[in-house]
């Protein structure tokens, strides 16, 4: 009916029509916002965002289960191949993590390689994730850790990786990148770490506090045990305790961004709950760990009673420098970008 009579009617009725059509798309508005449960979800602007340093992220993930031992001494595992492969799938399929390098049943000289083609193509705003998981031992007389290689030979420590070469490689890349963060699944690997526990509750978890620490260097540790022996397998679920229990959290959190400190403190309860087995947390020292945090972001977040649809993820598209070539990585994206989220709170 409006439609045949928009060239006849008055100013005065245009007038009532535009005012009563802006009183029901208020009231519309309002009806949205009540059925979201509190939360409101605007399409076009976004009223809270917390900007955090995005540069990269990249993880270096070795599994040794295929010892070569002929003495004996090195016996094989179950579990350390297909806990590295969980764990590179998920940050790749749940988190922003787009240059994933795994390593498999690595020798001593695999992992230096590795860890030195990390270094060389990590850049300034970047975050790098370690995780080794296989054979660890420490030396009783000297105090000193070692990761132990494939191709470890019986009591050999010089085939072995000392905890001071992982030291100075893992030091090399963070004095590259922003953040940075080392997860050991193996006997006796607290020995890396100097403990340095965040005293921070869940209520300070804001978004000012995550651009602070976002904008501070970080260089973090975490351990499957401290100065112990730690299991292989837990309750046949193909996992270790603390690599089960590690990605059962990153699976089942539902924010936008988690710090290794949050992290590390459920997983530790979560083991030593279970297992005859503690935990550790904490930085590595001398590295130049600045009470910053490395912050994994989800890019898949669930909150209960909200239409997925209805939610948007503002992203920045950080061009990747060509000539920075990344290989032996887990699909790298077929355009040179590199897709980067920012999460809204």
């Amino acid at each position: 009916m409006m439609r045949y009579m928009r060239n006849h009617c008055s100013n005065h009725l245009l007038s009532i029509i535009l005012i009563t059509s802006c009183f029901f798309v208020l009231q519309a508005q309002n009806i949205y916002a009540s059925e979201t449960r509190g939360i409101s979800i605007e399409k076009m602007t976004m009223k809270s965002t917390a900007m955090i340093k995005n540069g990269i992220y990249r993880a270096l993930i070795i599994g040794n289960n295929e010892y070569r031992d002929e003495h004996g001494k090195w016996q094989s595992l179950t579990t350390a191949v297909t806990d590295a492969r969980a764990v590179a799938k998920l940050l790749k399929q749940q988190y922003s993590f787009t240059d994933i390098k795994v390593l498999e049943n690595a020798t001593r000289r695999d992992v230096l390689l590795a860890l030195e083609a990390l270094a060389n193509r990590s850049l300034k705003n970047d975050n790098v994730l370690i995780y080794y998981a296989g054979h660890g031992y420490l030396d009783d007389e000297t105090n000193k850790g070692f990761w132990v290689p494939v191709d470890a030979e019986g009591s050999d420590h010089t085939t072995f990786l000392r905890n001071s070469t992982i030291r100075d490689e893992v030091s090399s890349i963070a004095s590259r990148v922003q953040h940075t963060l080392l997860i050991s699944d193996s006997c006796f690997s607290g020995s890396l770490l100097r403990a340095a526990p965040r005293s921070i509750n869940e209520s300070d978890y804001t978004e000012k506090y995550f651009e602070k620490v976002s904008s501070k260097k970080s260089v973090q540790i975490m351990a499957a045990g401290g100065f112990e022996y730690v299991d292989d397998d837990y309750r046949e679920s193909g996992h270790s305790p603390f690599t089960y229990f590690l990605l059962n959290e990153l699976k089942t959190n539902n924010t936008p961004m988690l710090t290794v400190s949050q992290l590390s403190s459920n997983v530790v309860r979560a083991v030593a709950n279970n297992v005859d087995q503690m935990p550790e947390s904490g930085v590595l020292q001398g590295a130049g760990d600045e009470l910053g945090e490395f912050i994994f972001i989800k890019l898949d977040v669930t909150v209960d009673g909200i239409n997925p649809e209805n939610v948007k993820i503002q992203v920045n598209v950080v061009p990747v420098d060509k000539s920075n070539k990344l290989k032996n990585t887990i699909e790298q994206p077929a355009s040179q970008q590199t897709i980067v989220p920012i999460p809204t709170l």
